[in-house]
């Protein structure tokens, strides 16, 4: 299997979410600010955001899929789509009670976390009320994430993946009536936390059409609990925590920051810059890679298994290591275009900007670990990936506590990048270490020429930003500015893309992939002979 296709194929579908994402944090910043009801409504919207990326971006995937390519193998398509129905139908009974427990439990939930609301009563009271009305969420997650299981386990990605995309669409759509009608922030926040809870729904109905298009069919039976579904709610809660680790770590961090006023929005709106090339290729990587590499253990094809690691770590550094130089050179422009208009000022683009260049530290090391977690979830044992995810957790939550005071917000966000870079090197040891896959010296001379074009692209866009500079100005109308933006980062897209193949750091077989195939009925190329070859066939060049 090549995994570039559907890598880019799921990777696009989340590009397109985190994009649809930007304009409704460009919404929410000029409609909210960075005042005491945006943190409020970040503090009620981080729960349902942290389900709608873990859950909704397949972190179900390690507890289904390896249970239902189990299931299939063994005994049929009929009792894996059996299987596929008593999940979903199950999970639905008990998510409904979920949701109504929603109110009570919402106090609470603020508390947890932003226990530094309790100093303002205002502020907490606020949190909660946005919290019940978004709560509903969840629920629907949960079940979302379950069908787009479903959907990834038959190699249908796109469905699953544009899934997300539907939350935005409604969201944006509010936030735009709100900005044209003018309504008062507290306002606001709350009709967003209604859409946010009504968003869920739409994602659960959107997912609904796209089983009953496909082979599986709608998933309406009698819920009845089998050894199967004790198999796959064994693996579900340690399969979220441990797919979950970055978004826990954002919850840390949010812990740390409620105590600093504006620190909660700051950190929002610096991890919105993070999760973009974080989401392309981490979710498409933790979505496409899984069944491939289930495949691969249950027929012993050890090689190939090490291969398909290799490749896509390659891919994961493609991608997260020029975002990460893009953004240590250009992300006070990158704020301040996208997000300083109407309610968020210059002093919020300065401390929002500070803390995405200490997050672009975090990028690689957060791509790498969602890929090696994989190997770990195929063979349904989540142990390694969950104490994994609990030090990601502590670090952030020791390390930003230490380090907020010398550098605010910033510091908790360098906290989160210490705790990706050390859940990325357990990880890798631990691979390593049980024989599981190691880095090819192939691989390594890739990755040292990834790392040599990024940084020099950051210092190319360094030496050229001042000439940019006017252009990019808040006086300046918004497309000459974005336009200006845009130049700057295809300027060094171009000269990374460039330096990156003069120097050998991508694979011949991942440039092969993209040429025209032949005219029909003509004889295969030897492009399309790679793209058919087997991950072993794809490392050996």
């Amino acid at each position: 299997m090549s995994l570039t296709k559907p890598v880019l194929l799921v990777g696009g579908a989340t590009a397109l979410s985190r994009l649809l994402g930007f304009v409704r944090d460009a919404l929410i910043a000029a409609t909210l600010g960075s005042g005491f009801v945006a943190d409020a409504f970040f503090v009620a919207f981080r729960l349902p955001n942290l389900f709608r990326r873990v859950l909704g971006e397949g972190a179900l995937n390690p507890a289904f899929v390896p249970v239902h390519e189990r299931i299939r193998s063994g005994y049929g398509s009929a009792a894996a789509r059996s299987f596929t129905h008593r999940a979903v139908t199950g999970a639905g009974v008990i998510l409904i009670t979920l949701a109504m427990a929603g109110d009570l439990a919402a106090p609470g939930l603020v508390l947890v976390l932003a226990p530094g609301f309790t100093d303002d009563p205002l502020k907490f009271a606020l949190a909660v009320k946005y919290t019940r009305l978004a709560f509903p969420f969840l629920a629907f997650a949960v079940l979302a994430s379950l069908m787009a299981s479903a959907l990834n386990s038959q190699r249908r990605f796109a469905s699953a993946a544009l899934a997300p995309v539907v939350v935005n669409i409604i969201l944006v759509t509010l936030l735009i009536i709100l900005r044209l009608t003018e309504q008062s922030e507290p306002e606001s926040a709350r009709f967003l936390a209604s859409a946010v809870g009504l968003s869920g729904l739409a994602q659960v109905a959107w997912l609904l059409i796209s089983l009953w298009r496909s082979p599986a069919g709608l998933p309406f039976t009698r819920p009845r609990w089998t050894p199967e579904l004790r198999a796959l709610c064994l693996l579900a809660l340690p399969g979220i925590a441990a797919s979950g680790a970055t978004q826990m770590a954002v919850v840390a961090a949010t812990q740390v920051a409620s105590a600093l006023p504006g620190a909660v929005s700051w950190l929002y709106y610096a991890d919105r810059l993070y999760q973009l090339p974080l989401g392309f290729i981490a979710v498409s990587m933790g979505t496409v890679l899984l069944p491939e590499i289930a495949r691969c253990v249950r027929e012993g094809d050890g090689g190939g298994e090490a291969a398909v690691i290799n490749r896509a770590c390659e891919l994961a550094l493609l991608v997260t290591l020029p975002a990460a130089a893009g953004l240590l050179a250009l992300s006070t422009p990158i704020v301040s275009v996208l997000f300083e208009h109407g309610a968020f000022d210059m002093h919020d683009t300065l401390e929002t900007a500070h803390a995405a260049r200490w997050l672009a530290l975090a990028l690689p090391g957060a791509a790498l670990a969602k890929i090696f977690a994989q190997p770990f979830f195929a063979r349904e044992r989540p142990a390694v990936p969950l104490l994994a995810a609990l030090a990601v957790v502590v670090i952030t939550l020791s390390f930003g506590y230490l380090l907020r005071a010398r550098l605010g917000a910033a510091g908790i966000a360098l906290a989160i990048a210490l705790a990706a870079t050390v859940q990325a090197s357990f990880l890798g040891a631990v691979l390593k270490w049980r024989a599981i896959a190691a880095p090819e010296r192939k691989s390594l001379g890739h990755f040292l020429a990834i790392l040599a074009s990024g940084l020099a692209m950051a210092v190319a866009l360094r030496a050229v930003r001042p000439l940019a500079s006017p252009l990019l100005a808040p006086a300046h109308s918004f497309p000459v500015r974005f336009g200006a933006l845009l130049l700057l980062c295809g300027l060094g897209a171009v000269l990374f893309c460039a330096l990156v193949v003069a120097l050998g750091g991508i694979d011949r077989a991942v440039l092969r992939s993209f040429r025209p195939k032949g005219r029909p009925g003509s004889q295969p190329s030897n492009s399309e002979a790679v793209d058919r070859s087997t991950p072993r066939q794809l490392a050996d060049g």
